[in-house]
């Protein structure tokens, strides 16, 4: 799991990863919400499945024809694929409806912002009891040293 944090690296190559993950992320949603399982989507595609488990785990980069494809399967657009959901022509000329859009938009991004929080949260805490049991570990095969050594 990737957190989206500044590492100190160019700006341009920050953002550039950070909407390479987001692409990645909604292929993966599409091929949900569409119903698809990895290997269904890659039979569909005409590709093996581990080339297809690359394309959404971004390890592959994507080529157009089958972003193509994949939108045609998923039944949405390639802009759609890749970029989310874009409200219609009548939806920004109607200001409520526009900020009803947007309060959608970032709530979703808050629930995932939350979710992913929490997995870091449970992360830190599975990995400081796991730092705690080294200590202890290694405390206890410092004290049988230590024991082995003295001669009786």
């Amino acid at each position: 799991m990737r957190i989206f944090r500044h590492t100190g690296t160019a700006p341009h190559a920050y953002l550039w990863n950070m909407m390479t993950d987001l692409i990645h992320t909604r292929i993966r949603q599409a091929r949900e919400q569409a119903g698809f399982s990895q290997t269904g989507m890659a039979d569909e595609l005409g590709v093996g499945r581990t080339t297809y488990i690359s394309f959404e785990s971004g390890r592959t980069k994507l080529f157009h024809p089958l972003v193509d494809k994949m939108a045609a399967r998923l039944d949405i657009s390639p802009e759609e694929l890749l970029f989310g959901r874009q409200p219609d022509e009548e939806l920004l000329r109607d200001q409520a409806s526009l900020d009803e859009w947007k309060r959608a938009v970032v709530d979703d991004y808050e629930r995932r912002l939350e979710a992913l929080q929490q997995k870091l949260d449970a992360a830190e805490k599975a990995l400081a009891l796991q730092e705690t049991a080294l200590r202890s570990l290694s405390a206890s095969n410092d004290f049988l040293l230590g024991q082995l050594r003295k001669e009786p």
